[in-house]
C-alpha cells in the first residue's frame, strides 16, 4: 500500500472514529435493535429510524447500503430522502424539537459517512453513496440553519455541527483521485447551493477557514468543471462580506 493510499486511510479511520463516537454516544440504548431490523424500506424514517440504521449495520444485521444491490438500496434510498425531513419540518413539533431530531439525523448520517470513506479508502467502490450522503448532509445543515437558534447553548451546538459537516465535505472535495468529475461537481454545486443558508450559523472564524480552503482549492484546480464548481461555491462563500 503507498503512501497516498495509506494516508487516506489513516485519515477514514480518524473520521469514522469520531463519527461513531458523536453518533452513538447520545443515543439511548433502546435504540439498538439487537436483531433482524424493523426498519421501513419504503415509509419514511424519523431520527429513530435513522438511529436504528445505525445499529442494523453495527450489529451486522444489514450490511452497509448500497446503490444498484437490491437487498439494501431501498434503504439508502431511506437514508438520504429528504421527505423525511421536509415533513419534520413542517409538522407543529416546537422549534427546540425539530433541531434535536435533525441534530440526531445529521450524528447517524454521519457515521454513515465515516463507514462509506473507511470503505473507500480500502478500495471499495462506494464513492457514489459517500458522494450521496454528504450532499444529503449540506441539505441537512441547511434545513438546521433555518430554524430558531436564538438560544446561546443550542446555536454554539448547531454552529460547531455544521462547520464539523462543512469541514468534512471539503476534505471529500480534496480527495480528487478518489471520485469521479462528475461526483466532485455535484458535490461542490450542492456546497454551493446551501451555503448561503448555512453561513448565516457560522462564526466568522469557521467561515473565513472554509472560504480560505475553498480559495485555496480554486487556485489549484485544473480541471475545468470542477474548477467552475469551486468557484461558484467560493462566490457563495464571498457573499454578504
Amino acid at each position: 500500500m503507498g503512501p497516498l493510499r495509506s494516508a487516506g486511510v489513516r485519515r477514514a479511520a480518524a473520521v469514522m472514529a469520531t463519527s461513531v463516537a458523536v453518533a452513538l454516544s447520545p443515543l439511548p440504548a433502546a435504540a439498538n435493535p439487537q436483531g433482524a431490523p424493523s426498519l421501513s424500506a419504503d415509509g419514511q424514517w424519523t431520527s429513530g429510524e435513522y438511529v436504528e440504521a445505525i445499529f442494523a449495520v453495527h450489529n451486522g444485521a444489514i450490511t452497509l447500503p448500497r446503490l444498484g444491490n437490491p437487498k439494501t438500496q431501498a434503504y439508502f434510498d431511506r437514508l438520504i430522502d429528504r421527505r423525511n425531513i421536509e415533513s419534520l419540518m413542517a409538522s407543529p413539533l416546537a422549534q427546540a424539537e425539530k433541531r434535536r431530531q435533525i441534530l440526531t439525523i445529521l450524528s447517524a448520517t454521519g457515521e454513515f459517512r465515516g463507514r462509506y470513506g473507511y470503505a473507500v479508502a480500502l478500495g471499495d467502490d462506494v464513492q457514489n453513496e459517500l458522494t450521496q450522503i454528504q450532499i444529503f448532509r449540506l441539505y441537512l445543515i441547511d434545513r438546521l440553519a433555518a430554524l430558531d437558534l436564538s438560544d446561546a447553548s443550542a446555536g454554539k451546538c448547531c454552529s460547531s455541527a455544521i462547520a464539523t459537516t462543512l469541514q468534512g465535505t471539503l476534505d471529500t472535495l480534496a480527495e480528487a483521485p478518489a471520485f469521479t468529475s462528475d461526483q466532485l461537481i455535484a458535490l461542490a454545486q450542492a456546497l454551493a447551493r446551501h451555503y448561503p443558508m448555512i453561513r448565516t450559523h457560522l462564526s466568522a472564524e469557521d467561515h473565513m477557514a472554509i472560504r480560505g480552503r475553498l480559495e485555496r482549492m480554486t487556485r489549484a484546480e485544473s480541471d475545468p468543471g470542477l474548477k467552475t464548481a469551486f468557484a461558484a461555491a467560493l462566490a457563495a462563500a464571498r457573499s454578504g462580506n
